[in-house]
């Protein structure tokens, strides 16, 4: 998406904004927003180190593309059953070129005060960290385990979600259910990949820090990209997570499986760590076994440093077999690879 169409979705929420507070009596709106400012490198040229679907990376000169990005969110209460959500997000994604993707956008009904369903472009909930893994503020590391996360690359459905609370004792049991379908732009924007039929059913179960987390999606997966063409083919996606935050220690896992193309591939992660006041220092491993596997080490700092951000920096020791997920390889490319990232965080 070009400049033009890129700022006609920022400014969006804020002529929105302007509409509903002249009705300010039966309605209110909340204009939010989330970035992150980075600059990522490697030890190498030979290979580029990238995110999900981006169509470049980052070799031994720093780039900001691989982890920056900016989005903005209207949340607008019609009543005390309605609400409406809009999301943009601004970010180097399929194409070599900053565009913006309309991320969410959906209609929230209130049935009770356990009982919620949301129509239109909600989040596709199938990891721990669905609902914000674009939110690098929400989030200990960097970046979203690259093991785990690059198994889907989609992020949002078109459709419905269900969600129902439930309270047993002290805990909280959320059950939700999803339907719908999602379409991604492929690297270097050459095709697309369409997930249609995807039915999402998620268990999270909560007891005061702790966070139990299983999830399972099944639907029908397309590929179109240059002369190569995938017929539909029945997928399937499981995880199941575990998280943490107590007595300032923190602790992230997740342990997912892929099926329908190939041999499939498994993913998992473990991450820890432990805060001192403001600053809090992590280490996380994380593994994917198929075609093209990788491990990954990393050790990183989080400071939140300002009300609203927060600084981060990390290093990741990628041993990748073959090429890994790394893109664009030159012939001879080998890991290991070390990658090193500064970021700040932020939300207004």
């Amino acid at each position: 998406m070009k400049s033009h169409s890129l700022a006609a979705l920022l400014l969006l929420p804020l002529a929105v904004s302007t509409a509903y507070a002249q009705d300010g009596e039966t309605s209110s709106v909340r204009v939010s927003g989330f970035g992150t400012g980075a600059l990522t490198w490697t030890n190498t040229n030979d290979a580029q180190f990238a995110r999900t679907n981006q169509a470049s990376g980052a070799g031994t000169s720093p780039r900001t593309g691989v982890d920056s990005n900016l989005g903005v969110q209207v949340d607008a209460k019609i009543n005390d059953w309605l609400s409406l959500t809009g999301q943009g997000l601004v970010r180097k994604f399929g194409e070599d070129d900053y565009g913006a993707d309309a991320t969410l956008a959906f209609a929230k009904f209130k049935f009770s005060d356990t009982l919620n369903v949301r129509v239109g472009r909600v989040p596709l909930a199938i990891f721990m960290v669905s609902d914000y893994r674009n939110v690098g503020y929400a989030n200990t590391m960097v970046r979203p385990s690259q093991e785990v996360y690059s198994q889907v690359p989609m992020d949002s459905l078109d459709g419905a979600d269900l969600s129902w609370q439930q309270n047993i004792g002290s805990s909280t049991l959320t059950t939700q259910l999803a339907y719908g379908s999602s379409t991604t732009t492929m690297a270097g924007g050459v095709g697309k990949a369409k997930l249609t039929d995807a039915s999402v059913v998620n268990f999270i179960f909560e007891q005061g820090p702790y966070t139990l987390r299983f999830g399972r999606n099944d639907g029908k997966l397309s590929l179109d990209q240059g002369a190569f063409h995938l017929p539909k083919t029945k997928v399937s996606f499981t995880g199941i997570g575990f998280s943490m935050d107590s007595n300032n220690v923190v602790v992230q896992s997740e342990y997912t499986q892929a099926r329908g193309i190939g041999n499939g591939s498994n993913g998992w992660y473990v991450m820890g760590g432990y805060r001192f006041d403001k600053v809090l220092p992590y280490y996380s491993h994380g593994k994917e076994t198929r075609d093209i596997a990788q491990s990954t080490d990393s050790v990183g700092l989080r400071w939140d440093a300002f009300r609203s951000a927060a600084l981060k920096f990390q290093v990741d020791r990628v041993d990748p077999t073959g090429r890994g997920l790394f893109i664009q390889p030159k012939t001879g490319f080998h890991g290991p690879v070390t990658v090193g990232t500064i970021a700040v965080d932020f939300v207004f």
